[in-house]
């Protein structure tokens, strides 16, 4: 596995989970530039004003500190719900991994240790959503996702 170091999401974080929220839109090629995803509302809202009172997220960091991952889990509200949204008491997981770090066992660090965190605050589930045919649902599986409902998107091109 790769040498990084863990630290807690912070609201200095804010670019950083802006550019993974663009990168996790981007995931099977480009699609969105970052204009798109900060003036729409449905990808904004995953970062903006982080993190909430019950927000939390961890950031992986190379050893010359740049992040090279990160793992947050937002709160969402029937109103204004994210795409994996469940309930409002069920955080909605999102995580990135810089593409020169996966498949190294960062993602998988990540994931295991923001499960732990949510455990110890008593969270009685975490929600995500990931499109068909993204390689990461192998990683949601080994730690314990499962299918709970299916989410249609339309296609960029």
């Amino acid at each position: 596995m790769t040498d990084v170091s863990v630290r807690i999401a912070t609201a200095a974080d804010r670019d950083l989970l802006a550019r993974a929220m663009l990168d996790n839109l981007n995931w099977n090629g480009p699609c969105f530039t970052m204009r798109e995803v900060e003036q729409t509302r449905q990808f904004r809202h995953y970062y903006d004003n982080w993190p909430s009172d019950q927000d939390f997220g961890l950031v992986a960091e190379s050893a010359d500190s740049m992040a090279v991952a990160a793992v947050w889990l937002r709160y969402f509200t029937a109103d204004d719900p994210g795409y994996g949204f469940v309930a409002a008491t069920i955080p909605e997981l999102s995580i990135w991994v810089d593409a020169e770090h996966r498949g190294q066992g960062v993602g998988g660090l990540l994931l295991h240790q923001v499960t732990e965190v949510a455990r110890s605050r008593g969270v009685p589930a975490i929600s995500l959503s990931v499109e068909e045919g993204n390689p990461a649902v192998r990683l949601y599986n080994r730690h314990g996702f499962q299918p709970h409902r299916t989410v249609h998107l339309a296609a960029c091109s």
